[in-house]
């Protein structure tokens, strides 16, 4: 027999159908995973705005935070650049003053991005300066030729000495997390073996900040 699912991995899957089973057979919808990740921030991360609606109508605390990094819904949903996730979270009036980890806020991470900034700049934010964005390891400089990062995207993305990258972010706040090694598993929880990563690239979101 399968094991059960829990709310936060129905929710990384995408299925609405299933999250809604789970929540009227009596699933709490606040209820962390055992890695310490909650059903809200994993539909706000791979931007299932219509989970994050569903979530958020049936109690999700838009505030709560994910173990380790931190991270909440909105910390998601900015660093991936879901605006859609973002105009749901926005109508719950979530604390964008919460820090992670590392002591960055969700408008840290959306400084970096021209798409989604009028969601936060529509509630009076400040935006992050590019020069912060680096010491706070949101941004890094891109090379001219940086073989981490597929050439599709550097040629799509930069041009040269006057374009940033989005650095890549660990969702536990530790070790390096490949989002479609998870994708492919249907875990949003799913961790590689870094020894059969050796010489592989990455897979981050790419996201420019334009000097």
């Amino acid at each position: 027999m399968a094991a059960p699912v829990d709310l936060a991995t129905a929710a990384a899957s995408g299925s609405l159908n299933l999250v809604q089973s789970l929540v009227a057979q009596g699933a709490d919808v606040n209820f962390k995973s055992s890695n310490g990740f909650s059903p809200l921030c994993n539909a706000a991360f791979w931007g299932y705005s219509e989970i994050v609606e569903y979530l958020l109508r049936h109690g999700a605390n838009v505030n709560q935070s994910n173990s380790g990094t931190l991270w909440t819904a909105c910390h998601c949903a900015a660093f991936q650049g879901h605006g859609k996730v973002l105009m749901k979270l926005m109508e719950s009036k979530p604390d964008l003053t919460l820090k992670d980890n590392r002591g960055r806020t969700a408008v840290d991470f959306a400084s970096a991005l021209e798409t989604i900034w009028p969601f936060f700049a529509a509630e009076g934010c400040k935006r992050t300066p590019k020069a912060d964005l680096i010491r706070l390891n949101i941004v890094q400089k891109v090379k001219d030729y940086d073989p981490s990062i597929p050439q599709t995207d550097l040629a799509h993305f930069s041009r040269p000495g006057s374009a940033y990258a989005m650095r890549s972010q660990s969702l536990r706040g530790e070790g390096n997390k490949n989002k479609t090694y998870a994708a492919q598993l249907g875990d949003v929880l799913a961790e590689e073996d870094e020894t059969s990563q050796a010489g592989k690239p990455q897979d981050p979101s790419f996201n420019i900040w334009r000097s």
